[in-house]
């Protein structure tokens, strides 16, 4: 019988290039499993804890201009977009003060941590924008209502608001209203069984983390034949967080002014809601030259916009100026620096 030898070395060599095979793998899939078990890079941590919202990089400087350049370069459509602001720290460790768009009347909301106070609320129908704006950011209630004095574009709406949600503490300055807006609000304070406090002296409390100064005229004697007598009679609110500093002057004019500037505390801000909605005085010159602020906020409309003097003036100081006839105005601190969003 004849033995095929060449044949039979053909087999030997395929059974040993398929087991080969086999072990080659085999030896890959084990590979696959233990670079799948391997733990997660730097790099994709790093991605999954900015995904989750949490960071320990600092708030950039100038955002308030980082954000304009990013705004500048994003047009879509022939629309410019706003950046929103760079958010780096938790939302309790921030204060916030907005300004709403109303026209030629005040309502700021200020926020710090849980708490919230609101000064003014504009003319009769503006109340209700301001329960919208609150109940959107899902405030339950007022800690602080203050109205600076008893003009219709600032006490207007408030009848409204101390209807539509709760109001722990109402200050007002130590004079009575004339116009109708003063009635309806007094009447709304008594129906919800609000014992409003008259500020006759400087006072000083807590919102949040954020320390709060209320300042009254010196007097609140009428002065003979003045008829806008009430707006000298505004309070003027201070607000420090941190290092940010606020001044909220109401409708304060020239007599005022001068009077407060003479206390000799006055000191540098951040911001400046620029008294009377731009209404122009000489006196704004030492105003803007002691407060020296980095934004000046005027709650302007476009019917009546701020006075062409003032806004120069402010020009004059390098002072960054934001009006609410262009939109609502939010500006934010963290206790170092501060940044405006419109």
């Amino acid at each position: 019988m004849k033995i095929n030898r060449r044949s039979g070395v053909i087999n030997r060599v395929s059974v040993i290039f398929l087991l080969m095979s086999f072990m080659i793998f085999f030896s890959a899939c084990g590979k696959e499993k233990e670079a799948g078990q391997k733990p997660a890079e730097p790099a994709a941590a790093a991605a999954e804890e900015s995904a989750a919202g949490y960071s320990t990089e600092a708030i950039p400087e100038n955002i308030s201009e980082n954000t304009s350049e990013t705004a500048a370069g994003n047009d879509v459509g022939g629309t410019a977009v706003q950046a929103e602001p760079v958010e780096t720290l938790e939302e309790e460790k921030l204060f916030e003060v907005v300004f709403l768009k109303i026209g030629k009347a005040d309502a700021i909301i200020l926020r710090c941590g849980d708490e919230t106070m609101v000064i003014d609320s504009g003319e009769d129908e503006d109340g209700q924008e301001v329960l919208d704006y609150l109940a959107k950011e899902s405030v339950p209630k007022i800690d602080v209502l203050l109205i600076t004095h008893f003009d219709k574009d600032h006490v207007g709406g408030v009848d409204t608001v101390v209807r539509g949600i709760e109001v722990e503490r109402v200050l007002q300055p130590a004079y009575e209203g004339t116009a109708k807006a003063y009635t309806e609000y007094m009447q709304a304070l008594e129906e919800e069984g609000i014992s409003p406090e008259n500020v006759e002296e400087t006072l000083y409390f807590d919102l949040g983390g954020a320390s709060v100064m209320v300042e009254p005229p010196a007097s609140y004697e009428i002065p003979d034949g003045d008829d806008e007598y009430d707006n000298d009679f505004s309070l003027i609110t201070t607000v420090e967080y941190g290092a940010g500093r606020f001044v909220l002057t109401g409708d304060i004019e020239k007599k005022r002014i001068r009077e407060w500037l003479a206390q000799g505390d006055v000191k540098p801000c951040d911001v400046l809601k620029v008294p009377h909605h731009g209404h122009y005085t000489s006196a704004l010159d030492e105003m803007f030259a002691a407060l020296s602020p980095q934004y000046a906020v005027i709650c302007d409309s476009n019917k009546n916009p701020a006075d062409g003097r003032t806004l120069d003036l402010l020009a004059k100081y390098s002072v960054e100026t934001l009006e609410t006839k262009d939109g609502d105005i939010t500006i934010f601190c963290d206790g170092e620096q501060v940044w405006a969003q419109q």
